[in-house]
């Protein structure tokens, strides 16, 4: 997978749990479509769907020397790899009268803050598993956080 593939991917994960809805594959599929290019995989955004991502990057430096590969041992199953011919561009219909995706905002930095992980319960460095609520304080005001409810 391609660094930017993985940041589209966690963006709409960010997206849907700070609605409080728990993020899909087949809703990934609505806004996103896989790619390949060369021998890497990433996604790319549907013309007709809403963007989720308004700046992506257009590169990683130095990302191919932290690349690595998973052994087909350690994999359950018979993995098939699949060229760039192989991936069929998908023609999913937009969700518009639904709710969520109307309700559904952009994120517009690539590096989201921890405050802002921590509340949409993706943070890797704060587990919300006690009965408190995460505070953050700005200026004179401070913010309780609402986690998402938990899947």
């Amino acid at each position: 997978m391609h660094p930017i593939g993985m940041v589209r991917i966690h963006h709409f994960e960010f997206a849907r749990r700070r609605m409080h809805i728990e993020p899909t594959v087949d809703c990934f599929r609505v806004f996103h479509q896989m790619h390949c290019s060369q021998v890497f995989y990433s996604y790319i955004q549907h013309n007709s769907a809403k963007k989720i991502l308004l700046s992506p990057p257009n590169s990683f430096h130095d990302w191919k020397p932290k690349f690595f590969f998973i052994k087909v041992g350690v994999i359950p199953m018979k993995m098939v790899f699949r060229g760039k011919e192989d991936v069929v561009t998908e023609t999913i219909q937009t969700p518009c009268s639904e709710a969520w995706y109307q309700d559904i905002k952009d994120v517009t930095s690539i590096a989201l803050q921890e405050k802002a992980l921590i509340g949409a319960g993706m943070s890797l460095c704060c587990w919300m598993n006690r009965e408190d609520k995460p505070v953050y304080i700005e200026g004179d005001s401070s913010n309780i956080l609402d986690p998402p409810p938990p899947f």
